[in-house]
């Protein structure tokens, strides 16, 4: 279980050390779990201090860096932030993984839904009764566990938490022999122009510029899990997924899934072209599998949709496996005037809160936003804000995601790469 957590951010690199150093005499013994954010305004020299400060916490630790955090305040995404997370050394086991993942893109990914589709020559076969379950499963070499996680028992561990390069499939796949666990998986930011790796992963004193590192939890109390995905709109009716297969969804109610969604583009008010215009190509369209809830539909799984083709029908979808046929789905966009505020979703859950919980949460960010964040004039106070029992760390490439679904079983992994999207744990204090 999680013994403290916090997240401080500041443009003031030694606002940052003296809440490090504060905390130095109550982490050491405990493993530790960090973020360090980045940006175009991270000087190298601050950087170094700030990981040896964090690295000298706990001789047991893993670490990554991430992307500044998203706020609707134009200049504090300019502001460095460093989350941490100390467990209890009991109920916590730290690991490093080398298990390979997705090496490239295949099958579904043809063109884009916003140009005029025209048909392509070649279409990817079809294989009629193949057990696509099993075989994504077992798409990915072997399914051993990393080596420091071979002999924990299944029924113990509740979650996992960790940070990956930006293939984490095979990771992913294995962590599934944890059948009741959630699983939650940050993956890290792009890093070539600021460490000349293209990921930075910190497991002790080691760097790794690809892999995975994590955390296996066991709590006397299971975590809750919490979403959420702001600013989508939708553009579609609930529907029936009739047909799947792979990535692709290939109907939806018995009817054409491109066709429809060129049709809701094309009539939404916010984004309908004019006369003689394309359909832009900046839109960001979303489907969306629905649970109920009190009565309610809610967002369950959320997918980013890669391409399409009317004159097909199927729709690709960023993930390894599109939602079953039964599913329930609805399509969304995210409005090209959408600006996510991470850091206000989470100051309000904070208010909302009846009673203190340690709160760690994933969020999504884009390139757009965090250029935009680089080219902001506005001035502001260099203030400094620590968000006590918080653990909030984000980046441009998303997380992954696989929550428990009780009674033994936990969702398939699914990437969540909403720019404002948040998915995290809380832990009762």
């Amino acid at each position: 279980m999680a013994l403290h957590m916090s997240t401080v951010i500041s443009r003031k690199p030694t606002d940052i050390l003296a809440h490090i150093s504060q905390l130095r005499s109550s982490l050491s013994s405990n493993p530790l779990l960090y973020t360090i954010s980045v940006s175009h305004h991270t000087d190298s020299a601050e950087l170094t201090s700030l990981v040896s400060s964090v690295k000298a916490l706990s001789s047991n630790s893993i670490g990554c860096l991430s992307a500044p955090i998203p706020s609707a305040r134009p200049c504090w995404p300019q502001y460095t932030a460093v989350s941490l997370a100390s467990f209890d050394g009991e109920r916590a086991t730290l690991f490093r993984s080398t298990i390979p993942g997705r090496k490239a893109a295949s099958v579904g990914r043809w063109h884009a839904i916003h140009e005029e589709l025209q048909p392509e020559p070649a279409v990817p076969p079809r294989h009629e009764g193949l057990d696509w379950e099993s075989a994504l499963t077992n798409a990915y070499e072997g399914n051993a566990l990393p080596p420091a996680l071979e002999r924990l028992s299944a029924e113990d561990i509740d979650s996992v938490l960790y940070l990956s390069d930006n293939a984490p499939e095979g990771l992913s796949s294995s962590l599934s022999k944890f059948l009741s666990a959630t699983k939650l998986g940050l993956i890290g930011s792009s890093t070539p122009f600021v460490t000349g790796r293209p990921y930075t992963l910190f497991h002790n004193d080691s760097i790794h510029s690809s892999g995975a590192v994590g955390v296996c939890l066991s709590s006397p109390t299971r975590p809750v899990t919490h979403s959420v995905f702001p600013g989508l709109e939708p553009i579609t009716r609930p529907m029936i997924v009739t047909s799947s297969e792979g990535n692709l969804v290939n109907a939806l109610d018995n009817a054409n899934p491109s066709g429809l969604l060129l049709h809701a583009i094309r009539t939404h008010p916010a984004v309908s072209p004019r006369v003689g215009q394309e359909i832009s190509p900046e839109l960001r369209l979303y489907m969306a599998t629905l649970k109920q809830k009190n009565g309610t539909h809610e967002l369950d799984q959320v997918f980013f949709i890669m391409s399409g083709d009317p004159s097909r029908g199927s729709i690709a979808l960023d993930t390894d496996a599109a939602p079953a046929e039964g599913a329930l789905i609805q399509m969304f966009l995210l409005p090209p005037s959408a600006t996510p505020d991470v850091l206000g979703e989470v100051q309000e859950q904070r208010a909302d809160s009846a009673r203190r919980v340690h709160n760690l949460t994933f969020a999504s960010t884009s390139l757009d936003d965090m250029e935009a964040s680089d080219t902001s004039t506005t001035t502001d106070d260099a203030e400094t804000s620590v968000l006590e029992d918080v653990f909030l760390a984000a980046s441009e490439n998303g997380s992954i995601v696989s929550r428990s679904a009780g009674s033994g079983h936990s969702e398939r992994p699914w990437k969540c790469g909403i720019p404002g999207g948040l998915v995290g744990l809380q832990w009762a204090t």
